[in-house]
């Protein structure tokens, strides 16, 4: 009788204890429910505001002047890299004598106008006078008929020059022009930053070509870091800016920045940032968002981050 009484007794505590495990986990299995309900996750990397800047030449060429490195602070018009420029300097000196020499044309064109003027002038008084003589019989028809012969060829003189001034303006414009593009042509060789900011990363060696429109330096523009993040379809609704989050590493729960939506994009579409995760589907659809960061100052750009929403009433976290 004692046997079955410490029985029952056994029972009873092992089905309580059971009970008791299976509350705690339920309780634990809802809490974690309400904190998932209550946060949205994406895969973010952290940028700077602007983007990160790809600094390319706009012509082919051999490097002669290296004057940045990586790490090194810029400002806008900083010359970076210097290409090899010897045949457009030789041209604009060639192009510049030959604007001087167009000038001096001009000058010398506009006097023999000045001067064929005066002689017209001169001849059409000597006309007058010897027309005057002539009604008084004092002049032959013949040297009236000279005068104005000789008039008009004055006055076709005065038409040639203006003819040679056109002209010679006409390629001093035409001079100025090739320099001005020979100038441009020059100036493409000694490659600026566009921004102001820090060098990240600079491929280029004395000596080495360059190749347009192919990326040899990135540059952080001045301002601001924020994280960049992709959301899934299926929580993209929930985002709206000015919600708050943070960021951490991928895996860990340990916070590196806090910060505020700024920009949720108005449409889905394929993932961008990260196209290399195992098992990743190509039809699914995310939703980008910017987080501006209250304390980046550690983080490393590009770095691959979480980006945690908070999606709550409470935006604390």
């Amino acid at each position: 009788m004692k046997h079955c009484f410490l029985l029952l007794l056994s029972l009873s505590i092992l089905v309580s204890c059971n009970n008791k495990s299976g509350d705690e986990k339920l309780a634990s299995e809802k809490s974690n429910e309400v904190v998932n309900f209550n946060r949205v996750v994406g895969i973010g990397k952290i940028i700077p505001e602007n983007d990160i800047i790809q600094l390319s030449s706009p012509v082919n060429g051999i490097v002669q002047g290296i004057y940045k490195k990586e790490n090194d602070t810029v400002h806008i018009g900083s010359v970076v890299v210097e290409l090899e420029h010897h045949i457009e300097d030789a041209k604009l000196v060639q192009l510049n004598f030959e604007v001087e020499t167009q000038i001096e044309q001009i000058k010398a064109d506009e006097a023999n106008l000045d001067e064929a003027e005066a002689k017209y002038s001169n001849a059409k008084m000597e006309l007058k006078r010897l027309q005057n003589l002539l009604l008084k019989g004092a002049e032959t028809q013949q040297t009236v008929d000279d005068a104005i012969t000789n008039l008009k060829s004055l006055n076709a003189n005065i038409n040639r020059f203006k003819a040679n001034v056109t002209v010679a303006k006409s390629k001093l414009q035409e001079a100025k022009a090739a320099l001005k593009a020979n100038q441009i042509e020059r100036d493409q060789k000694i490659i600026k930053s566009p921004v102001g900011g820090k060098i990240l990363e600079l491929a280029v060696l004395l000596g080495g070509a360059v190749s347009i429109q192919q990326s040899f330096a990135q540059i952080s523009p001045e301002g601001k870091t924020i994280a960049i993040c992709e959301i899934d379809e299926s929580n993209a609704g929930k985002i709206s800016v000015g919600q708050k989050g943070w960021i951490r590493n991928v895996g860990s729960l340990d916070t590196l920045s806090t910060g505020t939506v700024y920009f949720a994009s108005s449409f889905l579409k394929k993932k961008s940032l990260f196209t290399d995760q195992s098992g990743e589907k190509e039809d699914r659809r995310v939703r980008t968002i910017k987080i501006m960061l209250d304390n980046p100052a550690k983080l490393l750009l590009n770095a691959r981050v979480e980006c945690v929403i908070d999606i709550s009433g409470n935006s604390q976290k």
